[in-house]
Formats: C-alpha cells, sequence, structure tokens
C-alpha cells in the first residue's frame, strides 16, 4: 500500500492507498518507507502488529507509532535491503 502523495504523484492508483479515506490494513509487519505518518495515514496502519518506520526526519509523526524507527533515506535502506537478502 501507499499514502496518499503517491497516489497524486500517479504512481499508483487509489486502490493502493492506506488510511483514513483509504484501505485499512492489518500485517503481522509493516516497513514505512519514507511516510511521514500523517493521522490519516495512521487510521489506516492501526492493525499493524509490528511498525518499522524509515524516515530521514526523527520527529515524524509515524516516529511515535513505530516499534522500530531508522533514521535514514529510505532509497538507501531499500537498496541496502536487497543487497543484503540477495546474498
Amino acid at each position: 500500500g501507499v499514502s496518499r502523495p503517491l497516489i497524486d504523484m500517479g504512481w499508483t492508483e487509489y486502490p493502493h492507498q492506506v488510511g483514513q479515506t483509504g484501505a485499512t490494513v492489518s500485517p503481522s509487519l509493516l516497513i514505512s518507507l519514507g511516510v511521514s505518518g500523517a493521522i490519516q495515514h495512521l487510521a489506516g496502519i492501526g492493525g499493524a502488529k509490528t511498525v518499522i518506520a524509515v524516515n530521514t526526519d526523527e520527529s515524524a509523526p509515524i516516529t511515535k507509532h513505530a516499534d522500530y524507527v531508522i533514521q535514514m533515506d529510505c532509497v538507501e535502506f531499500v537498496k541496502q535491503l536487497i543487497e543484503e537478502l540477495s546474498e
């Protein structure tokens, strides 16, 4: 799922939007990549059991609701994650 800004930029379609006006999700693990965590988005992820937030902004709202916070660029995080999983 994605947050509204990605929908607005045309990266994907509305059915993939997670949040108050989109879908509600309840995964065992949710990895939030570069999402600020506005209240509307938090409403959509409230059922997640474990939340990992990857964000450069240590004061982003998502960091207060995450179980784990990784303070770094989300693109770099994904590159490193893919590299690690490939090995």
